[in-house]
């Protein structure tokens, strides 16, 4: 009798572990400390639970890559379920748990690499890691193009439209909403003198793309 009860013991904690466990990997912290080393390979799977830890404790940047310096994190929001963090000096890391209309969890994963210019790319899995088909379209810089007549100038518009032909776009994850906001870094790329010319040309503002029905929609 006293075995069986045991036993049964033994059976509901381990089904209690297993559901915690499970639902640890659902979150963005347990997405984040268990993601595949290649999909973030300044730091190891150790390194990055220490980063997650260190950081609840106020200590943000106690953890160092595998270049010898150390990394920070900007964002952690388990509400928002995303995490940001600078994984070195010129690159930065972004995840962030989205849940589509059918309540299926995606996660979106964004790099950003600053060497002169900052260029970033994005990629979409679902929780084993498997690449999904939720591709999101890098705008291009001639978009921040201004449609306004009203410029005076006699330089030649279509000079300024070729100047724009190598874009150079960093993306983030919005806080707050399935969104992703864009910004255009390619009058960085220019020399001075032709950044000048282009500058009055070019909007300034970022442009926020939200998830909807599977598709990112410029708003």
């Amino acid at each position: 009798m006293i075995a069986r009860k045991l036993k049964n013991e033994i059976i509901l904690l381990s089904c209690l572990l297993f559901i915690s466990i499970s639902m640890f990997s659902q979150t963005i912290e347990g997405l984040y400390v268990n993601m595949p080393d290649k999909l973030n390979p300044t730091l190891s799977k150790q390194n990055r639970l220490e980063l997650l830890e260190y950081y609840k404790a106020g200590q943000g940047d106690s953890v160092a890559n595998r270049f010898g310096n150390f990394v920070y994190i900007t964002v952690f929001d388990t509400i928002q379920q995303v995490v940001k963090v600078k994984n070195t000096p010129v690159s930065t890391f972004e995840m962030k748990l989205f849940r589509l209309e059918d309540n299926t969890p995606v996660v979106g994963i964004i790099s950003t690499v600053c060497a002169s210019v900052c260029q970033s790319s994005v990629q979409f899995y679902d929780t084993a890691w498997n690449v999904v088909p939720l591709k999101f379209q890098m705008p291009k810089a001639a978009e921040w193009l201004k449609n306004d007549s009203s410029i005076q100038t006699n330089i030649d518009k279509e000079w300024v439209k070729n100047q724009l032909a190598t874009s150079f776009i960093s993306l983030g994850f919005a806080i707050d909403k399935n969104a992703i906001v864009a910004k255009n870094n390619t009058l960085q790329f220019l020399s001075e003198e032709d950044r000048k010319q282009v500058e009055p040309f070019v909007t300034d503002k970022s442009f926020v793309y939200n998830l909807k029905d599977r598709t990112w929609v410029k708003e």
